[in-house]
């Protein structure tokens, strides 16, 4: 279907230290956003959390200069233009992969029914939290949107990115087993990009129910993505299944009753977790 590349209607208010909200139209399907900066004012960095919402819900949340770092891991132009307005993609279509309909499986598919559920997604929109310090003069935003038509048959696969910390006393081993799993929003894992604020991460191991699907050193991670489409970025550690392009291979999380990621620390330090997951439209 022929894609199309349209200004979205503008927000009602933007001002710094508040929440901006753009209202995207309702009944195509949504590829990606882009928010430009359209002054030099405002920067990537002063976009504190941008918030996806369907159906008045969360389904993704991240700050500017984290998605940033995300779209320069799958490749993407680095969008903090030096001594120019930013431009930020915020992508739904899985970035790189080698066949178009595993690239679009995750595009928003907007106003279309689901006759088995009667679910559809009836409203789409996207916050943005502008810092409170930092922005000179008057910030502005716009945004624009690659869609093409509505398919039928409802909403599909959904994109989740879900946002969460860790704190860790040692350099030690541990298990993160508490991330959702199973659940209509939750069914499968596709990414997990991991920020130690210090430190290093050493090792990484994901376990379902005590079988090993996954183990490596973070060096030979690296090195794999690299010989892959990937563009690994100094200080994050990425858990991709689609790093060599190939999207019919997520971490399966349905029925299980154990799923777990095992890492080792290089010291003391906090963590920030972005759990990219597959679902389906939730309640």
């Amino acid at each position: 279907m022929p894609r199309v590349d349209q200004k979205m209607p503008a927000a009602p208010s933007i001002a710094a230290g508040s929440t901006t909200t753009f209202r995207l139209p309702i009944g195509r399907r949504y590829h990606s956003l882009s928010l430009i900066g359209t002054a030099t004012a405002i920067s990537v960095v002063e976009l504190s959390e941008i918030r996806v919402l369907l159906n008045n819900k969360v389904t993704q949340r991240f700050s500017g200069s984290d998605r940033n770092v995300m779209n320069l891991f799958d490749g993407r132009e680095d969008a903090a233009d030096s001594g120019a307005a930013f431009k930020l993609e915020i992508p739904f279509d899985r970035y790189g992969l080698l066949t178009k309909a595993g690239e679009e499986e995750t595009a928003i598919n907007t106003g279309s029914l689901d006759p088995q559920t009667g679910k559809s997604i009836n409203s789409f929109s996207l916050e943005v939290d502008l810092a409170s310090s930092g922005i000179t003069g008057t910030p502005a935003l716009d945004l624009y949107a690659t869609t093409s038509e509505q398919t039928p048959g409802g909403a599909g696969t959904v994109p989740y990115i879900l946002k969460s910390t860790r704190d860790y006393s040692s350099a030690a081993q541990y298990d993160i087993a508490d991330l959702p799993r199973g659940g209509v929003t939750s069914q499968f894992i596709d990414k997990v990009f991991m920020k130690p604020t210090t430190s290093t991460l050493d090792t990484f191991k994901v376990l379902a129910n005590q079988y090993t699907l996954f183990e490596r050193t973070a060096a030979l991670n690296e090195r794999k993505q690299r010989d892959g489409i990937r563009v690994p970025q100094a200080g994050w550690y990425v858990i991709d299944r689609t790093e060599h392009g190939y999207g019919g291979d997520p971490f399966d999380l349905r029925n299980l009753d154990d799923w777990r990621i095992q890492l080792t620390t290089g010291a003391a330090l906090s963590l920030t977790l972005y759990t990219h997951y597959l679902g389906q439209l939730g309640d």
